[in-house]
């Protein structure tokens, strides 16, 4: 499993310079030889000898890599549009167009993990000065956990981004998934936006995660101070806003699937069950106050995190029909409408409403697939 590291880097104006040199460079190499290969030209067998750049032969090899991959996709996106095209030839379905070739448009650089080194707070790695390779020394703010993290995994790609106004290297590294534990409880998840999280296990252990009221509250913050700001004009105010904004819901979605997690773990929960939220957002009946929350909650992002937290702890992940889930009673079966957070049913049983959808995600036998879809 892949995972990574973003680390900070504090370079000199001089080492800026050849750094955006070389992220410029990089996407225009890896640009240029996509569409030779889209043209015609085979890229197959194509070397660092055979490519005119201003950069590093290591950091060519890897534009090499890049390229390839990109074509690859491209053409096997193609080849199943081409397919779907054939099999709806006499029915009334809409064609599908041919997916556009990608092109990449933010700078950024790969280096592979033979040719950068972290050493102490500082990490080395080769850019072009006056037509040489030359290694440089970027000062870095690491943390030791990342230290140790980086020291005792074995390293993968290094991909140095532009973030806000500084730069940033992302580094990945594997991680061995531990064995899927078998034999255990079960936990249904249901994900809102009052209640951003609701546990429910097979054991009858309930718990409510996140607060729904204070990320509208934070949510509407910032858009009053985007409306302030945009009718003053100050549009890179505007940028950070939103990336404080984005900043701080990613932290909540963290922080929220961490508990999960550990709570699963705390009750011996070997599968967790979530919602299948494809098309949540055209499918869901919300009031117009709910409606600006609904649509630009990240349901998708807590989904993956919960995922990928899930695997390293050994446990499943399974997707279950979303439908009904907070309007079927788990006592008797009958389904009606909810008005209001409590529920009620006519055989007695009253409940909060998502801890309802929670015990009978949890209960649920409508799979749909072990990965999420958006």
């Amino acid at each position: 499993m892949q995972l990574s590291e973003t680390v900070k880097l504090y370079p000199t104006a001089s080492q800026s310079e050849l750094i955006q040199a070389a992220m410029t460079e990089y996407i225009y190499v890896v640009n240029s030889l996509v569409s030779d290969a889209v043209n015609g030209t085979s890229i197959k067998k194509l070397t660092t000898a055979g490519v005119s750049a201003n950069l590093p032969s290591a950091i060519v090899n890897q534009c090499i890599r890049d390229a390839k991959s990109i074509v690859r996709k491209h053409y096997k996106k193609c080849r199943r549009a081409v397919l779907k095209n054939r099999k709806f030839a006499d029915t009334s379905e809409q064609k599908v167009t041919a997916p556009t070739l990608p092109v990449l448009k933010k700078p950024c650089c790969y280096v592979n993990n033979q040719n950068f080194k972290i050493s102490g707070t500082c990490i080395e790695f080769p850019v072009t000065l006056n037509g040489k390779s030359k290694r440089i020394s970027v000062k870095t703010r690491i943390s030791e956990k990342q230290k140790s993290i980086l020291a005792t995994h074995k390293r993968g790609l290094m991909r140095i981004v532009v973030k806000g106004n500084s730069l940033a290297a992302q580094i990945a590294y594997s991680v061995d998934e531990p064995d899927a534990l078998t034999d255990g409880n079960v936990m249904g998840v249901d994900l809102g936006i009052l209640c951003p999280a609701v546990s429910y296990c097979s054991d009858g252990s309930i718990r409510f995660y996140g607060n729904g009221r204070k990320n509208k509250y934070m949510r509407r913050h910032y858009a009053y101070l985007r409306r302030k700001l945009q009718k003053s004009k100050k549009m890179s105010a505007v940028k950070r806003i939103n990336d404080k904004e984005q900043r701080i819901m990613k932290d909540i979605d963290h922080k929220i699937s961490h508990d999960i997690i550990e709570t699963a773990v705390a009750h011996n929960v070997s599968v967790i069950k979530l919602e299948q939220l494809s098309n949540i957002r055209s499918t869901t009946r919300t009031s117009r106050k709910n409606n600006h929350s609904l649509h630009t909650w990240p349901f998708y992002r807590l989904a993956e995190f919960i995922g990928y937290k899930a695997k390293l702890a050994g446990i499943t992940v399974e997707y279950v029909n979303p439908a009904y889930t907070s309007q079927t009673c788990p006592v008797c079966g009958n389904t009606h409408h909810v008005n209001g957070r409590n529920y009620t049913c006519r055989c007695g049983f009253h409940a909060h409403r998502d801890i309802v959808g929670a015990r009978n995600i949890c209960s649920s036998t409508e799979y749909v697939g072990n990965r999420h879809i958006a």
